[in-house]
């Protein structure tokens, strides 16, 4: 895994809150233009394609700070 294991869940709360916007955008009032839908609708797709294509294993990453605290 590319990402730390606090990143990749970030993002995935990330990808939420652009989903509620995107929602907003079109389902509020006024509602957004429908490029903007489909610019915001992309950019989900891209975050989405971004942690999918993530499949290296975890590993753990050991830090000089842990070494130091006898973690």
């Amino acid at each position: 895994m590319l990402h730390k294991i606090s990143e990749f869940c970030d993002k995935i709360d990330l990808i939420k809150k652009k989903s509620d916007t995107l929602r907003t955008m079109k389902y509020g009032s006024p509602k957004a233009l429908d490029e903007e839908i489909n610019d915001m609708i992309a950019n989900i797709q891209s975050e989405c394609l971004l942690l999918a294509n993530d499949k290296s294993e975890y590993k753990k990453i050991i830090t000089d700070k842990f070494l130091n605290e006898g973690i």
